[in-house]
């Protein structure tokens, strides 16, 4: 008989596991943590490859405004009391 690697992956564990949901707010709080940290990252700077420099630095500040508008929005959003359904 084999073992389980982790944990049981079968019978009722498995059912509760796959129907557990992170409460929306949750969710929300860890997308906008991971979006500052990035935003963060961006803004301490990075490294681009020495070919195509200007094609770079325009993704660059195009991810930097994109990044900026998302924690704008996302905040907006968690404002609201949203439910599942």
């Amino acid at each position: 008989m084999v073992a389980p690697f982790l944990r049981p992956s079968y019978g009722p564990y498995s059912v509760a596991r796959r129907k557990r949901k992170k409460p929306l707010p949750a969710v929300i709080a860890d997308v906008i943590a991971n979006t500052r940290e990035l935003s963060a990252r961006l803004k301490r700077g990075i490294l681009s490859p020495d070919v195509n420099r200007a094609h770079y630095q325009q993704i660059y500040d195009q991810i930097c405004q994109c990044t900026d508008a998302q924690i704008a929005a996302l905040e907006a959003f968690s404002q609201i009391e949203w439910s599942d359904r």
